[in-house]
């Protein structure tokens, strides 16, 4: 059974956070998404990101 058609072609990806490996289908018009959902793995990435950079100012 498959489970992507022959339009998912080099749209399938693994998530991009250190600890999650869900694969998903990048449906985005860039096809250049990084995170399995933003809500979950792209809201946690920048969130360490923007605490690194605030770290880093002071």
């Amino acid at each position: 059974m498959r489970l992507f058609g022959p339009q998912a072609g080099g749209r399938i990806r693994e998530c991009s956070a250190d600890d999650c490996r869900l694969i998903y289908l990048d449906t985005s018009r860039g096809a250049n998404r990084r995170w399995c959902s933003m809500q979950r793995c792209g809201n946690r990435a920048k969130v360490r990101a923007h605490r690194a950079r605030a770290a880093s100012a002071e």
